[in-house]
């Protein structure tokens, strides 16, 4: 591993240290940085509302999981769907309050391992999102990364007048961690980076349609199948990033 560091990143006006093989932010001169490396008794931490996330698990007779992963070296948090016939939904998110603004130049990152392809009607999503939809094609305001049973990544912003067609970039390979980051610094030019390269560059992804309070965001993971269906599907949380200049 080898750190670099960039004066102005990514035209961001921030000094940034970076490992240069797999792009992940080490150091920086944002003035709000929030991290999560899910360090921690396994089952969860605080998750109860008042600390910084909150679960959701939806699943009747079957046993979908959201925890952190027992004795995982670095931390790793899971969510994960079993074979129950029925519909599940399993989201890690910070519902009670939404305090990243995405206009302030945040900058979303996370190390994913999409450890079990989605099956049959599966899909999850990992970015910043507004409130909690179990229909993410209904998602008031969003912007996140995409996955189905191809396993091909998508990326995919909504706002309240326009939604984006997901754009398929990348294929990700189960037990394979990469590094997924959305930046939020031009607001009516999202951009997607998988590995510090610029993924759906041809893709304007624009939000500046949102407002004030939808533009109100928080972090959120979620995989789910909607309707009963047997269908698998794993995700592995390395680490969560969040980093933005302040109102």
């Amino acid at each position: 591993m080898g750190i670099d560091c960039k004066w102005n990143w990514h035209n961001t006006g921030h000094q940034v240290w970076y490992d240069d093989q797999t792009f992940e932010t080490l150091e920086n001169t944002y003035p709000l940085q929030y991290y999560d490396d899910f360090l921690g008794v396994a089952g969860g931490q605080v998750f109860d509302g008042t600390y910084a996330w909150n679960i959701l698990k939806v699943g009747l007779a079957g046993t979908p999981l959201v925890e952190i992963v027992a004795n995982s070296v670095n931390g790793e948090f899971q969510l994960t769907l079993d074979a129950q016939n029925e519909a599940q939904d399993v989201v890690l998110y910070q519902p009670t309050s939404k305090t990243f603004d995405v206009s302030n130049g945040l900058i979303f990152e996370a190390g994913i391992n999409m450890a079990v392809a989605p099956g049959t009607l599966v899909r999850a999503v990992a970015g910043m999102a507004g409130p909690h939809d179990l229909d993410k094609d209904t998602t008031a305001n969003a912007a996140w990364f995409s996955w189905a049973a191809s396993m091909s990544t998508a990326v995919e912003t909504d706002d309240t007048t326009n939604n984006t067609a997901a754009t398929g970039v990348a294929t990700a390979v189960a037990g394979t961690y990469n590094i997924y980051r959305i930046d939020f610094t031009t607001i009516a030019d999202v951009k997607f980076f998988i590995d510090g390269v610029r993924v759906a560059a041809s893709t304007t992804f624009d939000m500046s349609n949102l407002t004030a309070g939808e533009q109100k965001m928080q972090p959120y993971f979620s995989i789910d199948k909607p309707v009963p269906e047997t269908g698998l599907g794993s995700m592995m949380i390395d680490y969560v990033k969040i980093l933005s200049n302040r109102s």
